[in-house]
């Protein structure tokens, strides 16, 4: 069992790290090119692109996130068994099933830019360019996402990251050029040719999939004559298949994005009901779509990649009834997205400006501010994404979309008091976001508890971090300071504080037994992490 153990958990963590080190270069690729992007349309001009983005992301959720995921799931399963006859024939339904489905969004979302962005955001029609240009996307997302989850169903998420890289690498030159160029015709026009990256990137990322694709055929079609199933499951059932497992993703998926939609619905009608002027109201938008969320979702970027490469492992173990495997699966997972999120948020609270200063040159204090009261909701988006994943891997699909439902009524209510009543703009949607994801990671954990009879030690899994973020906090505060009062370099003063932190935090947590020497073998290149840590005596 102790080899079986580590065997599982090393895959788990190797492929969880490949999706993690290319979710990494995408956001950091996302950093640089959004700089000179907002340079080019201004505050105004990145609210009507993250308007349109609010949009947009409903859209991929309804017909393009949960298919990966369940591709991923059914794929999984059938390949334990050895029947990839039937994972093949679930690939060929899946693309015509997603192709439908996102085609018809897309249609919809092109001819009603005009008409979506007068009911959704108070009248402020400068949002349709962008959405005419990313409709198209959308259907381009949703055959994509079957290529990615058929390649993660059998194991291997090597192409989903390298097709990340590439879309995103060219979502970032031609969004750039795009706006650079259309900027003249004003900022909707701008914020327009920031969404033609996109747009380019996933056609991109989808031609490279279809080469990685079809360079596989091969060896799928060898196993595919080895394999003695008799019986190919008709396309009849597999629709079903695919509805039964996408419907409850696709909902709590939704209920996840549309309570950021309902965010940006809510706070432009309501700020423009009291009395704020347009401009004033995007611009406000455009620092949190475009700064705050930016670097909030960085990390949570790294956790969802241990989310997808679970799903398959847990799918797979449910599908041969091995529970143990599960559970062991679900530790190493919860311990390892909580050795990220903690350190994570505690750096982002503490130098949060800082590094919004050193990325916009944004010398103001609201962004910074903004990240100090928001940074706790990496910890809780990250534990509450990573539940759902584990309740739906092991079939408890209904479950996760009761407690995003519940969770975003309270959500609701309370973003609509602060925005109302309170005046707290901007910071209304930040608490509401706490609010949201505090009351998902309670009914997850309750029901994961109830269910299969999982409880959560949270001294054991995370007090270590907590622990060693608090002193890894404390110290890139008191360095940064110290460097900027003796260099006068904010840039400088950042890097050296956040390398400082990193290292401070990896120590503290060895040295603490927070992270032990039998998980560190898990890690890529574990044997040589722990040379190098016995020659350093940390071990």
């Amino acid at each position: 069992m102790g080899n079986s153990k580590k065997g599982t958990g090393k895959h788990i963590i190797v492929q969880g790290s490949i999706l993690a080190i290319a979710s990494i270069v995408v956001r950091l690729i996302g950093i640089v090119y959004r700089i000179p992007l907002t340079n080019i349309v201004g505050n105004e001009g990145m609210g009507y692109y993250g308007f349109a983005f609010e949009v947009y992301q409903i859209l991929v959720i309804l017909s393009t996130s949960a298919i990966p995921v369940a591709v991923s799931k059914l794929t999984a399963a059938r390949v334990a068994r050895h029947e990839y006859k039937n994972a093949q024939a679930i690939f060929k339904c899946a693309v015509i099933f997603a192709a439908v489905l996102s085609g018809t969004l897309a249609l919809f979302t092109f001819v009603g830019a005009r008409w979506i962005s007068i009911v959704m955001f108070g009248g402020i029609t400068e949002v349709a360019p962008a959405l005419r240009v990313l409709a198209p996307t959308v259907l381009v997302c949703a055959v994509m996402g079957v290529f990615r989850g058929y390649t993660q169903g059998l194991g291997n998420m090597a192409p989903t990251a390298f097709s990340q890289v590439v879309e995103q690498l060219f979502n970032a030159v031609v969004s750039v050029a795009a706006a650079a160029l259309l900027i003249s015709r004003g900022a909707a026009y701008g914020a327009a040719g920031g969404t033609m990256g996109t747009l380019l990137g996933a056609v991109s990322s989808l031609v490279f999939l279809y080469f990685v694709y079809t360079s596989y055929r091969p060896q799928l079609l060898r196993r595919m004559k080895k394999d003695p199933t008799q019986k190919v499951l008709e396309n009849k059932r597999i629709y079903q298949l695919i509805g039964i497992t996408v419907v409850p993703l696709v909902l709590t998926s939704t209920i996840y994005q549309i309570s950021s939609l309902l965010d940006s619905a809510l706070f432009s009608n309501i700020l423009k009901a009291i009395g704020y002027q347009t401009s004033f109201i995007s611009s406000l938008y455009g620092i949190y779509s475009s700064k705050y969320q930016l670097l909030i979702n960085l990390p949570l970027g790294i956790t969802a990649a241990l989310s997808i490469a679970m799903m398959p492992g847990i799918a797979g173990a449910i599908a041969l009834k091995r529970h143990e495997q599960v559970r062991e699966q679900m530790d190493i997972v919860i311990r390892v997205t909580m050795m990220i999120a903690i350190p994570c948020a505690v750096g982002v609270a503490v130098m949060g400006g800082p590094i919004m200063q050193m990325l916009f040159h944004d010398t103001t204090t609201l962004p910074g501010r903004m990240l100090i009261v928001g940074a706790v909701t990496i910890i809780f988006y990250a534990l509450s994404t990573l539940t759902s994943t584990i309740l739906q891997a092991s079939n408890h699909m209904k479950i996760p979309v009761i407690n995003a439902g519940i969770s975003l009524g309270v959500h609701i209510v309370f973003t609509v008091i602060l925005l109302a009543f309170a005046d707290l703009h901007i910071f209304a949607l930040i608490y509401g976001n706490i609010i949201f994801s505090f009351f998902m990671c309670v009914l997850n954990l309750r029901s994961l508890a109830k269910l299969i009879d999982y409880r959560l030690d949270i001294a054991k899994m995370c007090g270590s971090s907590i622990i060693a973020s608090a002193i890894m906090g404390a110290l890139a505060f008191f360095i940064y300071k110290g460097c900027v009062f003796l260099i006068h370099s904010n840039v400088i003063s950042t890097l050296i504080a956040i390398l400082v932190a990193v290292i401070v935090y990896a120590v503290v947590m060895i040295m603490t037994h927070g992270v032990t020497e039998e998980e560190l073998y898990l890690f890529p290149k574990g044997d040589m992490i722990v040379r190098l840590l016995y020659r350093m005596h940390l071990l």
